[in-house]
């Protein structure tokens, strides 16, 4: 297989599975030392139980949509991305969040962006109804460099939430023929940065209008992750419980494979994806198959439901302000592929290949 446009940008997500293959290996033993996980690996957040209490934890960080925002001097908004994509994997297991933790690291410490740092973790904090209770700093000038002089940066958060007795999600619960609904996303959230950067930089400044967009760059490069918490609460409080839920990031909708149940998903309608997609996909020459890997798409979160819940569903999520649509459905398939019917591509692994390809 010839190298993707992602993997010539710098991405391996290939070498990188190795890579993690063999942290795995030296650390998968410590699951004897202490509290081990009530969940395999793979899973979007570990669970582990300390006494009568499951706990969800999480770790992510921004990446480097952090270069992004270093060339826009603009650092107000991916607080709101590190709350969002560590909440957001917390639901994925059935956990309400409750707390977190940030790690910032610096080149050097300017007291303007940590405040605009500030002001983002505290809103996503406030959408995702979670407290900060601490975090960490570090100078390190000889280790980072960014986009721009002395701004070298990266932010990361840990998360935790509570799983009610009986209520953890892990997939085990799908049955072939519930149905799959997709939750807009909204744009490109955190993950593609790489090959983003790469094709609209080349052929835009970050301050630029771009019709396409009917905004800056900047601004659409910098919108901030969805945070889902919101749209889960109003399922359960409608007596919604799904039977799984995925967080749309890198790989894609191959995210729904990550379920125990031994099933696939046939997914028969997908919304038209937001116009930054068409964009990147234009300017970059990228196949859609790739296009499908790397980024969401317009589907920032997944939830299976039984079909006889769908439209219960559906009307529950709209009317907590967002757009959600059924996408598919799940079938009995040993192989765990995921199907997209209306573009021809299949997924088993870790890509989107043509169907039949």
């Amino acid at each position: 297989m010839k190298p993707s446009q992602y993997a010539r940008s710098g991405v391996d997500t290939s070498e990188a599975d190795r890579a993690l293959s063999r942290l795995l290996l030296e650390v998968s033993p410590t699951q004897a030392f202490g509290a081990p996980s009530e969940l395999g690996v793979g899973h979007f957040a570990a669970v582990i139980r300390v006494g009568p209490v499951h706990l969800a934890l999480t770790t992510d960080g921004v990446g480097t949509k952090l270069l992004v925002a270093q060339k826009a001097n603009r650092y107000d908004s991916i607080g709101i991305d590190c709350v969002g994509m560590n909440v957001n994997d917390l639901l994925c297991v059935g956990a309400t969040p409750v707390a977190m933790l940030d790690y910032i690291a610096v080149e050097s410490a300017d007291p303007e962006i940590f405040a605009q740092l500030g002001r983002g973790l505290a809103e996503g904090a406030k959408q995702a109804g979670v407290s900060i209770v601490g975090g960490e700093t570090a100078q390190i000038p000889e280790m980072l460099r960014g986009a721009a002089a002395g701004r070298g940066l990266d932010l990361v958060g840990m998360a935790v939430g509570i799983v009610p007795e009986g209520e953890l999600v892990d997939g085990s619960a799908v049955q072939p023929g519930d149905a799959v609904i997709g939750l807009a996303s909204n744009g490109l959230h955190s993950n593609g940065y790489t090959l983003a950067r790469q094709v609209l930089l080349s052929r835009f400044q970050i301050d630029e209008y771009v019709p396409e967009l009917q905004g800056t760059l900047a601004e659409e490069l910098l919108r901030p992750v969805r945070i889902y918490v919101p749209q889960i609460r109003a399922l359960r409080e409608a007596g919604i419980q799904p039977r799984a839920i995925a967080h749309i990031t890198g790989d894609g909708l191959l995210n729904l494979r990550r379920v125990e149940a031994p099933v696939g998903f046939e997914v028969e309608e997908l919304p038209e994806p937001e116009p930054i997609f068409a964009l990147i996909e234009r300017i970059g020459g990228i196949e859609r198959a790739e296009m499908r890997t790397v980024f969401n798409m317009g589907i920032g979160l997944t939830v299976v439901v039984a079909e006889t819940e769908v439209e219960k569903a559906l009307l529950t999520l709209r009317a907590s302000g967002l757009e959600a649509w059924r996408i598919g459905r799940a079938v009995a398939d040993a192989e765990r592929k995921v199907r997209l019917q209306s573009e021809g591509l299949v997924g088993h692994s870790k890509h989107f290949i043509p169907a039949g390809g």
